[in-house]
């Protein structure tokens, strides 16, 4: 069983190389071919078909400061296969690459020096671990893979929401703190521009006229979590939900907003409880402005909403086991305002409290985890093209 495994294991690694090797001859022999053009911008899509979030706000800001950009899209699976090729085909003369997750063919090549890679992370803050902070974990890849596939490597501009998370990111993406800069995330510009917080305010609203009555909108949304060997906690709050729905007030709705690599099926479950809306389209960050308050685990949405000032809670029974198998740069209570719950029925109990309209002060929150919340997405585009 043991030699059968090993096999298994150096097959699956030589199958890594040679796509690799593919993926990274293809990006050379495009690259020389083709004339390099400094005015294309390739943005690249890995959690959704739309533009949204950091994305979508970047790519706004491109289109006003660059009047002659030449703006492609890829919509990436980041699977180790021969697709590849044709996204290393698409990058290999261009001026910016513009991502905001994990993006596998940047990690197979050596780019060209011309090439700038723009890393827009999706997440504010820093809380839990992730790239190269969690080898040897549980939820992270093993050492040999990273050998293999050099994962984050090659980014040669970094944007996060503070200066005081660079060495946290420094080390997930094992690079030097001097391509990382905190001047922001692009997507709070929603929150601090305020026509289009009131345009998107109501373009939301438009879609479930129920919620401009008096109900009390509880946004929850969870963060990702594997399945299999790289599990970091078996709680699920889907499940959570069902059981509690009938024991919260009439006034309550359940805004339900999944992680996009949720599947299908797992959200089936919620699908027929009255008091719960599941919002797989319409980006998190405007579910937020009509919602009154905000439930997570550990997802680092929790910073943006904080902009808002309004209730937030952690429901994290599982947290000492989360810490084990996955771990934290910081703790919550270093930087979150938000309540720490670790029972359902506490859950339920601080549901049934909340109010339309309800205020929190977050304003130590925000402190601790921007730096800049206006015209976020001006400065950071300013930023990689006049360098």
């Amino acid at each position: 069983m043991a030699n059968l495994k090993y096999i298994k294991q150096k097959t699956k690694n030589l199958m890594l190389y040679m796509v690799k090797f593919c993926v990274h001859l293809c990006y050379r022999i495009c690259n020389m071919l083709r004339k390099h053009d400094h005015k294309k911008v390739v943005f690249v899509l890995s959690r959704g078909e739309e533009l949204e979030g950091n994305l979508y706000h970047i790519h706004q800001e491109v289109k006003r400061q660059m009047k002659d950009a030449k703006i492609h899209f890829i919509h990436t699976s980041n699977k180790m296969n021969l697709i590849l090729l044709r996204e290393a085909f698409i990058i290999s003369n261009a001026q910016y690459v513009i991502l905001d997750d994990f993006f596998m063919p940047i990690y197979l090549i050596k780019p060209s020096k011309r090439l700038k890679v723009i890393q827009l992370w999706h997440a504010a803050g820093a809380l839990k671990k992730f790239g190269h902070s969690t080898i040897g974990k549980r939820f992270g890849p093993n050492r040999e893979y990273v050998n293999i596939v050099p994962i984050h490597s090659n980014y040669t501009h970094v944007y996060v929401s503070t200066q005081r998370v660079i060495p946290y990111y420094a080390e997930a993406f094992n690079m030097s703190k001097d391509n990382i800069f905190g001047l922001g995330i692009p997507r709070v510009d929603l929150f601090t521009n305020k026509e289009m917080k009131e345009k998107t305010t109501s373009s939301v609203l438009q879609k479930y006229p129920a919620l401009v009555e008096e109900k009390v909108v509880i946004l929850i949304a969870p963060t990702y979590r594997a399945k299999g060997d790289q599990e970091e906690s078996p709680l699920e709050l889907m499940d959570i939900i069902e059981r509690f729905s009938d024991k919260i007030k009439k006034e309550v709705v359940i805004l339900f907003k999944p992680h996009p690599y949720t599947k299908q099926r797992i959200l089936n479950r919620l699908s027929n409880i009255s008091n719960v809306i599941i919002e797989k389209n319409t980006p998190i960050n405007k579910c937020m402005l009509i919602s009154d308050a905000f439930i997570t685990d550990f997802s680092s949405a929790v910073f943006d909403f904080s902009l808002l000032q309004k209730p937030i809670a952690h429901f994290v029974p599982d947290y000492d086991e989360y810490r084990r198998n996955r771990g934290f740069y910081q703790g919550l209570k270093e930087t979150s305002d938000g309540e720490i719950i670790m029972s359902e029925k506490k859950l339920i109990q601080w549901i049934n409290l909340r109010e339309k309209g309800e205020y929190k002060d977050t304003t130590r929150m925000i402190r601790k985890n921007f730096d800049n919340i206006n015209n976020v997405s001006s400065k950071i585009v300013n930023h990689f093209i006049s360098e």
